[in-house]
């Protein structure tokens, strides 16, 4: 099924659940409607992707520690729980800070004219979340597809990589140990020519964002970076693929022992190769001979 039918079918509270849980706090507990920001209804794009991660995580937990033919049973903290295969169920979110949140919002004490606001926000913020959520999802498939022109950058931004890369390999020192690789670590590499080595060897976590075995045997993921592992990344990365780190895995590795090939929403610590993607100017992992799911 198609990401808008699944985004469709999403409970309300999810939603208020990931972008208005603050703001029915602080409106429940002050002067509410005094307080909101000139564009109540901007939202960033660092909490499209954490909603994005929240989603397929939900998709990817669906079924699990569910009752028989009734809600989830012991309520629990978290994610939450779902009952079906699908996100249709009244409930596939069991979340005792949702519910308390829903309680406060249609508690007798607040005025009808503010519930009624409030709820008119969170429908037109869940209209936006949902039109975003969509939009990342084809920017990182064309990203991830490669489906950019295959014409490399022009001169001027290529030369202005290079001088960034010059900049990390002064500042950068490859790691070492029993996680590395000896011997020229892009033997393994389709296209080695294309590839600048700025590290033989680096470490990195994040959480999964979008997976595709490509056309060449590949494994490519897109990977939101924890903060630590941020400057792993460079402009081109922020400019094509939504600031996500380019993570490869080769055929000859997909099948060794320390590797797991990841799905999207999984939480992974990697090792690998860190380069620049002469052509298209962005960093990557590549190739990646370590994939630890937490």
């Amino acid at each position: 099924m198609g990401l808008n039918r699944h985004l469709a079918r999403l409970p309300v509270w999810f939603l208020i659940l990931v972008l208005s849980s603050g703001l029915i706090m602080s409106y429940a507990s002050q002067s509410l409607l005094s307080k909101v920001s000139a564009d109540p209804f901007e939202i960033s794009n660092v909490v499209v992707k954490d909603t994005y991660l929240i989603y397929v995580k939900l998709k990817t937990n669906q079924g699990q520690g569910q009752g028989q033919g009734g809600p989830p049973s012991g309520c629990q903290p978290g994610l939450g729980q779902l009952e079906k295969e699908d996100l249709q169920s009244d409930y596939a979110l069991c979340n005792p800070r949702l519910e308390n949140m829903k309680n406060k919002v249609t508690n007798d004490e607040l005025d009808d004219n503010l519930v009624s606001q409030l709820s008119k926000n969170i429908d037109k913020k869940e209209t936006i979340l949902k039109d975003k959520l969509e939009k990342l999802r084809e920017r990182m498939e064309k990203a991830i597809s490669e489906e950019e022109e295959q014409q490399p950058i022009p001169p001027d931004e290529q030369k202005k990589v290079d001088d960034d890369d010059k900049k990390t390999l002064e500042d950068h020192k490859s790691l070492t140990g029993d996680n590395c690789r000896s011997g020229n670590v892009l033997d393994v590499a389709s296209n080695e020519e294309d590839l600048k080595v700025l590290a033989e060897c680096q470490e990195a976590t994040g959480d999964v964002m979008h997976t595709k075995k490509m056309d060449d045997g590949d494994y490519k993921f897109l990977l939101k970076l924890d903060d630590k592992y941020e400057y792993l990344i460079n402009d081109k990365n922020n400019e094509k693929t939504d600031g996500l780190l380019v993570v490869e895995v080769v055929p000859d590795d997909q099948n060794i022992d320390t590797v797991g090939l990841p799905e999207s929403g999984d939480k992974v610590h990697i090792w690998g190769a860190w380069v620049t993607d002469k052509p298209k100017g962005w960093h990557e992992i590549h190739p990646t001979w370590q994939i630890t799911k937490e």
